[in-house]
């Protein structure tokens, strides 16, 4: 049937008849007939999505035919001719251009057809991941052809094709399993056959076959004037670090054989030959079978896999999870949970039970039905559940052509969504979005409760008399322990009450409880003696430890949170080692939810300090819950429960709102004093990562004061009254000493005011006119780059507008480019001398690094701002607008890259007491800055990272060349 004829309407949506109307428009007179028939699915989509609305009409003659078959035939024939470019193109350019435009209209094909109730999202996910498949094995073709016509082969043109290259290409995760999301990159290991009689036996296989990989990346992921193919990734292979894009299958084996880990066990599960010379990729797989599936039950591993997700878990209802900024592949109750909970069973029988050992992640349900290791029911829902949450996934994605995953964090963004999804209103599919998350957590948190039962006695624990045991001992040292002894004597004097949280009865009876678990999880850091002498420094500080130790007991994964802290957040331990307090928001119910909303965070602060009785009680208390708000975020991002960016949001909104709760408060003071101006108007202008909304657990409030009193105004009307230079200076005065005073309970932030006009020599508050002429007649260039992201944070009423008119008028200045863009290679060199980076992972200052990232973004912002059109945007919006606007193509790339930097850095800051010394980086910590960037390991983090900085410099000189030429 004609996919004209099956397409069902979705919901009106806003400017669904315009888009349409403008679509009809574009198409040629005989393809407008087909396409208004179609208005009803149509027109929602083209107003709803930007990327499919100018897939469309770029390519309205093309869907116009295909509407009036069936999806499979058009799909096939699509495939057909990706295929043949592979054989028949006369040119790599021809070919990159049948196989761009081909993966656009397979893209445009399936988004119709799955928003359109024709295709499922399985069967978009089959269709992506077919896509891929042909196109690497046409892009494969077109090298070996190109390899014979220079003689690199022992075959002539006509006999060299990929799938006798002797050269296998595995295609792992969800593209291994034929699942492949809406817009994902694709993840790809090559190796090679020695033996293979493709070459000559005297050739360098090694050099002809990485050649190949490489232009065969290059030409799947380098954009051109009709798009690209597929972000390609060759990072999974065996030691990405050392090792060339393409290996020798006997290279790979030894790797497996000797060094495998088990998230490269689970990395292989999905993996099959997708491209290439399948004979080599199935010989290698069966090889590699007893390195994957082991023949004994491997209940560790759940631990393993744990790891590689380790969330802040805290037990309660998902029925309060927050819909908005919800990200439905990693969140909670999300699509890697259901692949976790397949994977691991797979892992633990799939050495015993080949049936196990499907690929796409439903059948592997199914086979653990059939296997008796889980029910029918429990399959059903979570096959269900996992097609849904993959169509939400899918939609997401369609929407721009971006690997996201994260729901929208507006309600308005939802609203595209639930309507892509063909609900009637944002409420019913936010209440279904929920509903499939806590069937998810049910099923995963069952599986991992159970595992943990399974694991088997550890060994003798016993801390009893005055002598060690030699079991204990044993024990101890198995677990990974440097001095067993010293760790037995140190338990024993908590048994014997040592301490003043060990020494009520009831304390002792629940560590005893504990004591398994606590050793268990302080073992699995890798960095046991360290995280052990942590946690005895915190049972020496703390009071009272009947509760914390009942508590711990009970909730499993809040002690392995805490354990975390101290083997790899030593900042966070420091934390709970002084302030045991910060603890109890841990404990709240809600915090699981309530720590990613900044109106959760700002009604906190504002309970707590309502029960001030004084100005100081104010300032301490304001000190108090700072301490606790900051630990409670950056714990939601080092367990996993926040996101870097979200992180970034919360710190901020909690600086903004403390610094606006004490900005109110020393006003009012002073003015019990000093009086008011009548008619003056006072506000907080913030810049940096402040602006920017991209503040760490360290970060300084980076603002100015301004102020703007009516002409002739003489002074406050106050006992002591003062002119308005000395009124609004000493108010500033006040202010700082509200925030940056120590006291008791310590600094609540640094400020740094040194962006008033003339600096340090300037005055502390200024005024408005003085901003005003100083911007326009006296600023250096790099205080103009301050001001791209600017914005006022707190301010009377109307004075913000009048900020925000007066910083766009400054930004629309005329401007030398030259002058512009050596001023600020100049400002970047003399920050390369006075600055240097000190240490590998100082990824602000290094070449390559941060600043880079900022300097490009905030000079295209003072050169090509009207072009761009995003005022004041935070740095990796700039970067986006670069690429989209066709400034810099790489601007996409720079703001993936500013996203892995300033996660690094969020981590950095929120774990470690001084980032840039190596004391802090231990094993634990690498670990989990891996984990928590995305990474299955620390050196391929380590090494994307160094070809990151290397990207970032190149793209840095070709954008300011770009800028020089106008």
């Amino acid at each position: 049937m004609a996919l004209l004829d099956s397409l069902k309407p979705l919901p009106d949506a806003k400017g669904a008849a315009e888009a349409l109307a403008a679509l009809l428009e574009s198409a040629s007179e005989p393809a407008r007939a087909t396409l208004e028939r179609a208005g009803a699915t149509l027109g929602p989509i083209l107003a709803t999505a930007p990327y499919l609305n100018e897939l469309a009409t770029r390519h309205g003659d093309w869907l116009a035919r295909a509407l009036n078959e069936a999806p499979e035939t058009t799909f096939e024939r699509l495939l057909a001719e990706m295929a043949r470019a592979g054989h028949e193109a006369e040119t790599e350019a021809e070919a990159s251009k049948f196989l761009r435009v081909g993966k656009a209209h397979g893209a445009l094909l399936s988004a119709v057809a799955e928003l359109g109730g024709v295709w499922t999202a399985k069967e978009t996910t089959r269709a992506m991941s077919d896509i891929a498949d042909t196109a690497l094995e046409a892009c494969l073709d077109l090298m070996m052809r190109e390899a014979a016509k220079r003689g690199d082969l022992a075959r002539p043109v006509d006999e060299a094709t990929a799938a006798n290259s002797g050269l296998a290409i595995f295609a792992l995760g969800k593209h291994g399993g034929q699942e492949l999301n809406y817009s994902s990159d694709i993840d790809i290991v090559a190796f090679y056959d020695p033996q293979s009689p493709a070459l000559p036996a005297d050739a360098d296989h090694n050099k002809i076959y990485v050649r190949m990989i490489r232009h065969l990346v290059s030409m799947m992921q380098d954009r051109t004037a009709d798009g690209y193919v597929f972000r390609t990734d060759v990072r999974l292979r065996p030691d990405p670090g050392s090792t060339p894009v393409a290996i020798s299958v006997d290279a790979a084996m030894s790797y497996y054989e000797s060094r495998g880990q088990n998230w490269e066990r689970a990395a292989w599960i999905k993996a099959r030959p997708c491209a290439g010379d399948k004979k080599v990729g199935e010989r290698f797989l069966k090889e590699l079978a007893p390195f994957i599936w082991r023949k004994h039950l491997d209940f560790a591993t759940i631990a393993d896999i744990q790891a590689m997700k380790r969330q802040i878990n805290i037990h309660r209802k998902v029925g309060g999870e927050r819909v908005l900024g919800h990200n439905v592949k990693l969140g909670r109750g999300g699509i890697r949970e259901i692949e976790f909970f397949v994977q691991t069973q797979q892992l633990i029988a799939g050495g015993r039970d080949p049936e196990l050992r499907a690929r796409p992640t439903v059948e592997a349900l199914a086979a653990l039905v059939d296997g008796g290791w889980i029910n029918a029911e429990t399959a059903k829902d979570l096959e269900e559940t996992y097609w849904f949450l993959r169509a939400v996934e899918n939609r997401l994605q369609m929407l721009r052509d971006e690997q996201t995953h994260t729901m929208p964090e507006t309600e308005e963004g939802v609203a595209e969504i639930a309507l892509l999804m063909g609900y009637g209103t944002r409420e019913a599919f936010e209440d279904a979005y929920r509903a499939a998350l806590g069937r998810v957590v049910n099923y995963y948190s069952e599986l991992f409760t159970e595992g943990a039962s399974l694991a088997g006695e550890m060994g003798n624990l016993v801390f009893t008399g005055s002598d060690d045991d030699p079991g204990t001992l044993e024990t101890l040292q198995e677990l990974g322990f440097s001095d067993p002894a010293a760790v037995s004597a140190t338990i024993r004097k908590w048994h014997y009450g040592g301490y003043s949280a060990t020494r009520a009865s009831k304390a002792r009876e629940h560590l005893t409880e504990f004591m398994p678990t606590l050793l268990k999880t302080i073992a699995a850091t890798g960095n046991a003696d360290a995280a052990f002498a942590r946690f005895d420094d915190f049972l020496k500080r703390l009071p009272a430890g009947v509760q914390m130790f009942a508590l711990l007991h009970n909730h499993e994964v809040l002690a392995q949170l805490l354990i975390d802290f101290m083997a790899s957040a030593p900042r966070l331990a420091e934390a709970v080692i002084h302030r045991a307090h910060v603890m109890d928001g841990l404990i709240d119910p809600s915090f699981a939810g309530d720590i990613a909303e900044s109106e959760s965070l700002v009604a906190s602060v504002d309970a707590f300090l309502a029960d001030a009785r004084s100005y100081e009680d104010l300032i301490d208390r304001a000190r108090i819950i700072g301490q606790e708000q900051k630990f409670l975020i950056a714990a939601g991002l080092v367990g996993g429960a926040l996101s870097a960016e979200q992180a970034g949001r919360q710190f901020t909104a909690l600086a903004e709102t403390l610094m606006g709760r004490l900005f109110n408060a020393v006003r009012r003071t002073f003015a019990e004093r000093h009086g008011v101006i009548e008619g003056a108007r006072v506000g907080l202008l913030a810049f940096g990562k402040m602006a920017s909304r991209e503040m760490t657990a360290t970060s300084d409030l980076d603002f100015i004061l301004l102020y703007d009193v009516p002409e002739g105004t003489k002074g406050s009307d106050g006992e002591k009254p003062l002119d308005p230079a000395s009124y609004f200076t000493r108010l500033t005065q006040r202010l700082l000493a509200a925030i940056t005073s120590p006291t008791a309970e310590g600094v609540l932030y640094d400020a740094d005011m040194r962006l008033r006009p003339s600096g340090n020599a300037g005055p502390l508050a200024t005024n408005l006119k003085r901003f005003k002429s100083y911007q326009r007649e006296e600023a250096w260039t790099w205080e103009h780059l301050a001001l791209t992201r600017a914005r006022m944070t707190i301010a009377d009423a109307g004075l913000a507008e009048t900020v925000d008119e007066e910083i766009a008028a400054i930004m629309t200045l005329d401007r030398d480019p030259e002058k512009t863009v050596t001023d600020v290679r100049n400002m970047r060199a003399l920050m390369a001398r006075e600055r240097p980076p000190r240490h590998p992972f100082d990824l602000k200052l290094h070449d390559g690094g941060l600043v880079d990232l900022e300097f490009i973004a905030q000079t295209a912002q003072l050169i090509k701002g009207r072009e761009l059109d995003v005022p004041q945007a935070p740095p990796a919006k700039v970067l986006m607008r670069l690429a989209e606007t066709g400034i810099l193509p790489q601007g996409e790339r720079l703001a993936e890259i500013h996203g892995v930097y300033s996660s690094v850095l969020e981590l950095m800051s929120a774990c470690l007491l001084d980032p840039l010394k190596d004391e802090g980086w231990t094993g634990a910590f690498r670990d989990l800055l891996a984990r928590r960037t995305n990474y299955p390991s620390f050196a391929l983090l380590e090494a994307d990272i160094a070809a990151m900085r290397k990207d970032v410099a190149e793209a840095a000189e070709v954008f300011y060349a770009r800028m020089l030429e106008g």
